[in-house]
This record gives structure tokens, sequence and C-alpha cells, in this order.
């Protein structure tokens, strides 16, 4: 027989085969023979007897005959086998003696039979024959069936695999994340699609081993909400939410959440369903909408007020006027009267008047008429800030302004009303700065808001300082003016609304929320920009970007990180983390020697990153320089030697934080955006 296929299952003998030895036949070895023919001609199975030699066949039992026909004395592999010219290339022959010639054992295989095109499960045997010798006794079954249903589930698998497959390509090509998670009760996920890695920076084998790993990376805000949208699936069908993620750079982004709920026979939860999709870009679509919507809205508040202000001059400034021109009367009359009226009251000290005495008045009508008098004046503060605010666009500035003068003749302003709030008052102003074109009272007025802010937010006048500054910074031809304080600084939560219109944190104390936002427009006017750094409990330093060319847009200036440390290769690491990734400009240098001259001209850069060990000076000194010339410049230090925390503790200026080699860039992020960046 010439087998397509075979598969053996026990012995394989190899090696040359000796002729069968024959003997005479024993009667009782004849009768049982008998007998197992008798029993195999009964078989529903392919039965034959071969002689090992000649290959002849010397029984076939009924099946194989109404198979193959009466076919007993001609050779196997012509009688069995179709297109056969020789005997089988595997006939177990050899497979069923020793190298003596010696039977050992049965084998079995598979074959496809050419002449009827069915499979065949064989068992072969070397059996002693009537006349003594031994031949091939074979019994073949019929696995066709068995052959094609694993045929069928071959392919069926095939395909399956191929399908899931290209539903996973298809799933990673999509920009959503889909998953599965467990209905037990921490909700593990059973699934992950690669497209995680992608969106998120993590592995899905992290969401797939750690079943709080998930949790503990969304905003601390979502997390109580997510946790009963999963839980409320057990009762409903599916629920949609929105959380944000933090991703592996530390930074967070906006989720849709969509999660289906699949249940079993009893309507127990089995297992859900879910996608995760980025809609950060959508959710910042949505804010800037929003701000635009608010900017409208605000835009036709200020034309409405706009066009009541002349109103509100003429109902308000009227009845104030007649207030303030007639106090120096009664000033002058009080002084004219109240000698009178002592005199008068040491004849009757019990006279009444207005329930109070006589004497009572004597002595608090001075206070009064001067509580009126300032009243009345900020009545008409007031009412100049509501007409500053409300005012048209004026023409290009056309009058060169002396900056420092400005900053002399604000001090001669407010600097009375400043000094009984602030203890220490510091001016460094640079000579011969160039004159620039600007509007000098709309400047004056900036610098002199600027500095009772200042005042006001110091909580001891004893230690209290405030310091102004000018300067010109060449590389951006600009006037820079710095008004930095020690007082209370700035909540975080508060930095972006400071220069809204009404706005304010001291309304308690009569603020109106305009002062920041009249300044805000007013340096705009002249095409500067207005920049803050604020450390609450720390200060604030307020500073004023002055161009000196006249030009038609602001300056374009951008919060800058300062990296300094001499291997390069760390730099590289950091200006790709920062621009590459987190798209925030960076200045690199290798040395600690010329840092505070780079900070003198890039005013700019609003927090300093440094190693600790250096050539020249060293980290510590560099701390100490910083923070001695820019006290609310952020420091962050950097090193991979582990005696610098043990340094950290005899440091008269502790660094702002300090992180060991090698950086963790997504904490680090997290700590650039706890301490706050300078708004420009």
């Amino acid at each position: 027989m010439a087998a397509q296929s075979s598969s053996p299952k026990k012995n394989r003998a190899s090696g040359c085969r000796k002729p069968i030895p024959r003997k005479n036949p024993r009667p009782d070895t004849q009768a049982d023979l008998l007998k197992l023919l008798k029993i195999l001609d009964s078989l529903q199975a392919i039965v034959y007897v071969a002689d090992m030699q000649s290959y002849e066949l010397l029984f076939v039992n009924s099946y194989a005959r109404d198979l193959f026909g009466d076919i007993e004395g001609e050779i196997c592999w012509q009688s069995l086998q179709k297109d056969q010219t020789g005997p089988c290339p595997f006939c177990s022959n050899d497979k069923l003696v020793d190298k003596n010639g010696q039977p050992v054992g049965e084998y079995i295989w598979e074959f496809c039979n050419t002449r009827n095109n069915h499979w065949y499960r064989m068992v072969d045997q070397v059996i002693e024959w009537v006349d003594g010798r031994l031949v091939r006794l074979q019994v073949a079954t019929d696995i066709t069936e068995r052959k094609l249903a694993e045929e069928r589930v071959d392919h069926t698998q095939e395909e399956l695999v191929r399908t899931n497959e290209q539903l996973a390509l298809l799933l990673d090509a999509l920009p959503i994340i889909p998953f599965t998670r467990a209905g037990d009760t921490d909700f593990t996920f059973t699934y992950m699609s690669n497209t995680v890695k992608e969106i998120t920076g993590y592995p899905p084998k992290q969401f797939l081993d750690n079943p709080r790993f998930w949790l503990d990376n969304l905003h601390p805000e979502d997390r109580t909400r997510a946790v009963v949208d999963l839980d409320s699936l057990r009762a409903e069908k599916e629920r949609k939410s929105e959380c944000r993620f933090q991703l592996a750079d530390g930074s967070y982004k906006w989720f849709a959440s969509n999660l289906r709920a699949v249940r079993d026979g009893d309507g127990g939860l089995r297992y859900i369903v879910g996608t995760w999709q980025d809609i950060s870009e959508e959710k910042r679509k949505q804010h800037e909408s929003e701000q635009r919507l608010q900017q409208i809205i605000q835009a036709d508040k200020l034309a409405s007020l706009g066009q009541v202000v002349a109103g509100v001059a003429h109902e308000i400034n009227n009845p104030n006027s007649f207030i303030t021109y007639n106090v120096p009367l009664l000033e002058d009359s009080w002084e004219a009267f109240s000698p009178i009226i002592r005199e008068f009251t040491q004849k009757h000290p019990n006279k009444m008047a207005g329930h109070i005495t006589f004497a009572e008045m004597a002595e608090d009508m001075g206070e009064i008429i001067t509580a009126i008098k300032t009243g009345s004046d900020r009545i008409n503060a007031i009412v100049a800030k509501l007409k500053d605010f409300a005012r048209l666009d004026e023409a290009t500035p056309s009058k060169l302004v002396d900056i420092n003068k400005v900053i002399n003749d604000s001090l001669t302003i407010v600097g009375a009303q400043a000094r009984k709030l602030i203890g220490t008052i510091t001016v460094e102003l640079a000579e011969n700065l160039p004159l620039f074109y600007g509007h000098f009272l709309k400047l004056e007025q900036v610098v002199a808001n600027l500095i009772l802010n200042a005042a006001q937010a110091v909580p001891s006048k004893t230690e209290g300082t405030l310091s102004l500054r000018s300067r010109y910074i060449e590389r951006l031809d600009t006037i820079l003016i710095e008004i930095e304080d020690n007082g209370r600084g700035i909540l975080p939560e508060d930095m972006d609304h400071i220069f809204d219109p009404f706005f304010t944190t001291k309304r308690n104390i009569g603020g109106t929320g305009l002062g920041l936002s009249v300044s805000y427009s007013l340096i705009q006017e002249h095409n500067g920009r207005i920049g803050v750094l604020s450390r609450p409990g720390l200060g604030t330093k307020f500073t004023l970007f002055l161009p000196v060319d006249r030009r038609e847009s602001p300056l374009d200036l951008h919060p800058t990180i300062l990296c300094v440390d001499d291997n390069p290769l760390v730099l590289g690491l950091l200006k790709s983390f920062f621009v590459g990734v987190q798209k925030m400009p960076v200045e690199l240098m290798k040395s600690g020697d010329e840092v505070l001259r780079f900070l003198e001209e890039h005013p700019e850069v609003d927090l300093v990153l440094s190693d600790i060990v250096m050539p020249g000076i060293d980290g510590w000194q560099l701390l100490k320089s910083i923070k001695e010339k820019f006290p609310l410049l952020p420091v962050i230090l950097i090193s991979g030697d582990t005696t610098a925390p043990q340094e950290l503790k005899k440091q008269k200026y502790p660094p702002d934080h300090f992180m060991a080699k090698p950086l963790n860039f997504p904490k680090l992020i997290t700590v650039i955006n706890t301490i706050g960046r300078q708004r420009l």
C-alpha cells in the first residue's frame, strides 16, 4: 500500500530485513489461527494477511473483498493501491522485525488509500501462519469521517486565528482603547488593546497585572465617580462618562468612557465590555469656546458699561461734587463753631443732640468730617477707574517717556500710603535707559496700582519688603519694570483670573476688581506684556515688558525652564522631554558660572533645574546665588550622588525640590505643575 501520509504510534524498527524462517505448523497453532481468521472475517474493517517477502495476500476478510474484490493470492500493493509500481515506500515490514528478523511488536499508522481516497488507521502485527512462517497481519479502520472533521476543525481554527488577527489589527488601528473587565469585585481587566500603549504610554500588561493601576492613575477628583460607574453596571445595561487619566509622562488627558454589561443566564454581571476615547482636544476646544463665549458676554457688558458710564458719572459725580465742594465749608464752619460748642457743653454737660451729648459731638465731629471727605474722594476714584476701563482705544502713543520718571512720580503719588503698610521699600533704577513712545500718565497709573497691590499683600509692616527695579534687555530691545513683594502671594486657582474684569480677592475691603484689568489693558496698548510670578506664602513679582521700538504686535515671550548640567546626555534627555513631549521651551547650560547673567538677560525663565555635582560653581553655590538675587525663582536640584539628601539639611537656602538621578520624568512634571509657572 502506498500511503500519502502516515503517523506511527509505536515501535519503529529499522535496518535490513532478513528472511522470515519457515517451520512446520503445530496442530494447536493452526487451529487457533483459523479461529482468529474467522473472527477477523466478521470485522467491519479491512483485514488481510500478506507474506512479508513476496507481498502475496494470503487472507482477505469479507469487508475488504466488498471494497476491493477477490484479491487473495495477488500482490498487496498491486491490489490495494492505484498507480503503485512497487512496494509502498513506507511499508511496515521493516518496522515489525529487528535486525535479526525477530518480531518486535505492533506498528500503528494512518494513511490515505489512493484507490478509494479513504483514510485508514492501520494496525500491523507479525503472526505465525498456518504453514509456520511469520506473516504480516494488517487491520485498517476507516477514519475518513474523523479526518474530515479534523480538517474542518483545523480550517475553522485557521479562520478563527485569521479573524482574530484581523480584528486585533482593526482594533489597534482605531483611535479608541477597547477592553474587557471581569464582573468580580475588583472589575479586573481581562483584555486591553495595544492601542493603550500609543495613547497613554503604558503597556497593556500594567493594566492586566495590577487591578488598581487604572484607578491609581485616575485624577483624584474622578476616582469615586469611576468606581460608581462600574458598580452601576450590576443593575444597568450601559454607562457613559468622562474622566481624566494620568499618562506615563505625568500629564493628564480626558477620556470618554463607554461601558456595557454582559450578563449570564441568571442575569448576573458576567463581564464588562468597554472603550476609552481620547477627548482632550474636544475638551480644549470646548473650553476655548466657553472662554470665547464669556469674552463675548464680557465684551457686551463692557460695551453696555461704556454706554452708561457717562450717565453713572453724571448721576454719581453731581451729588458727590456737592459733598466734595461743601466739605471745606463744613470744615471751616466746624473750626469756627467748635469753641462755642465746647463752651456750651461746659455749661450744659447733659444737653443732647441727635441721641448724643454735645460733648461727644464736639469730640467726634472732626473725625466725621474727615471720613466724609475720604468717602467722597473714594467715590471719585472709583468713577475714574470705571471711565478708564470703559474708554475707547486711543491713538498710538506719540510722546517719549522716561520710565524712571514714571516710577519716581508713582512713588510720589502713592509712596506715603505704601510706607504705612510696608517697612522696607528699595528702588533700583538703571541709568541711561532709552526713551520710548508711550502714555506717561497711563504707565504711571499701572505702576501706582501695582505698588498699592503689593503694599496690601504684605501681612506685616515690620517684615514687609517691596522692591522696584528698572533695566533694559538689549536682546529684546525692551525696558523692564519689576515690582516684587514678600507678601502672601496669589493662590494657583486665582492666577488665571487676576486680569479678569471685576475679579478681586479684596472685595471685603473695597476692592473693585478693575485695577489689574485696567493695568493689563494699558500695557497692551503699548504692545507690552505683564509677567506674574507668584509663590503663595513667599511673595509676588510683576514684570512689565515695554518694547522700545514701535511695533504692531506684543512681544512673543513664553515661560522657559533653564536646565544646567555638565553631562550632554542628561541635557539632551531633558530637552527631548520638555520640548518634544511637554512642548515647554527650555534653555540649556553646561556650567553654572554664567547662570546669574543669563537670568538677568532672560526674564522669561521661571524655573531652574540644575545638577549638583558640576565643575566650577556647584549646585549648592548656584542655589544660594539664585535665591539671594531672585528669591521667588523656583530651583529644582538633581543629583546621582547618594550623599546629596544629607547635604540638604545643611543648606541655608534649600531648593524648592530635590530629585535623585535617574530622573522620574512623570514625577518631575508633577513637581513643576505643583510649584507653578510664570504667567506671561
